[in-house]
């Protein structure tokens, strides 16, 4: 029977949504079944490991340098060589593209890649262009190109794997000349209209690599018309549209959790509806959720808990003129007031900082 063994990782900080998403990213990344809750105390992230395979950060540093090998030349991905789709030289971003062309590319549901387009883009949406509405998870600046979002932040990674990846995980040291690309407000980043590639700086390279490897994890949400409707009236997962403006909201649990359980979480949580996001009259964010939700236990499938929501989190991209602004958090406060449909949960009789 497999042990699992917490190993906590005061780099990736929940509140932030460069920390959140790069936890998420990493545990995408692990090949091996791993769990994620998150301290109560100091909104670390915690990973909960298989004993025989990972006893600290230097293992799942390990782990991830063998993910990176596994990128192949010209690629971003680890073991993905159908995205993002490869730019002929000088052409147009083959990523900007019709709802036409994207519903043939999305037939072949066996085709390689298609996951990660579905999140990137959507044929439900359309810009002011009439091209598919890219995931408001990425941002990207004047000739800048979609694939460039995963691309360059996976070279910037390979100068120096270890040590970026360690930083990643345990402290973060910003980088003179690396790019955020607009998922890190404190990060510095070009103005210049014509910009290309990387045009960012004091960004930290190993946490933005793994948080772009986290937006396979939240596609667009399905509906049930096939019209083309504006903007974005549908959204990815954990996005919100409030009065005008795209809001991230995501929670802290401390239960340990995978990946199929989060996708539950998300389902009950934001598809349903279950958590109410409003504007106060001083245009504070609140939410409404649920007192308890629940989910199977780490330890025994067949058994329900609570996961045990501590907190709410939220970012938004303030408007900066012409071009897009990095994700930013913003003030949130949560009401644990939404009647529970089937009763409370129990808590978990496990500890988060024990092997189970």
């Amino acid at each position: 029977m497999t042990k699992y063994v917490p190993v906590e990782l005061p780099g990736l900080v929940g509140d932030e949504p460069l920390g959140f998403l790069a936890a998420i990213g990493l545990i995408n990344q692990l090949s091996e079944v791993a769990y994620l809750s998150w301290s109560p105390e100091s909104h670390w992230a915690i990973v909960h490991c298989d004993a025989s395979r990972y006893s600290g950060i230097d293992d799942l540093v390990s782990a991830l340098l063998r993910r990176l090998d596994k990128v192949k030349p010209g690629w971003a991905i680890p073991y993905e060589t159908d995205f993002p789709l490869r730019r002929r030289s000088g052409g147009p971003d083959p990523l900007r593209m019709r709802p036409d062309e994207f519903r043939a590319r999305t037939m072949n549901r066996y085709k390689g890649g298609l996951s990660w387009l579905k999140a990137a883009l959507t044929d439900e949406a359309t810009d002011a262009d009439g091209y598919c509405a890219v995931t408001p998870y990425i941002a990207v600046r004047g000739r800048q190109t979609i694939g460039s979002f995963w691309y360059y932040p996976m070279l910037e990674v390979r100068k120096e794997p270890r040590r970026l990846l360690t930083e990643a995980l345990t402290g973060w040291r910003r980088v003179e000349g690396a790019d955020g690309w607009l998922l890190d407000p404190h990060a510095s980043y070009s103005t210049y209209p014509e910009v290309r590639g990387p045009a960012g700086s004091m960004a930290v390279p190993g946490a933005t690599w793994l948080a772009t490897l986290a937006v396979g994890e939240f596609p667009f949400q399905s509906r049930s018309s096939r019209a083309v409707q504006p903007i974005r009236p549908t959204r990815p997962i954990l996005w919100h549209h409030l009065d005008g403006q795209d809001v991230l909201m995501w929670p802290l649990w401390t239960l340990p959790a995978r990946g199929n359980t989060l996708h539950a979480v998300w389902n009950v949580g934001w598809r349903s509806g279950a958590w109410e996001l409003q504007r106060l009259p001083d245009e504070t964010l609140e939410v409404r959720i649920r007192p308890t939700h629940g989910v199977a236990a780490p330890d025994n499938i067949d058994r329900t808990v609570d996961l045990g929501i501590f907190t709410m989190c939220a970012a938004t991209r303030p408007h900066n003129g012409q071009m897009p602004a990095p994700l930013t958090p913003v003030p949130i406060q949560t009401r644990r007031d939404l009647p529970e449909k089937y009763g409370d949960y129990p808590a978990w009789s496990g500890s988060q900082r024990s092997s189970f």
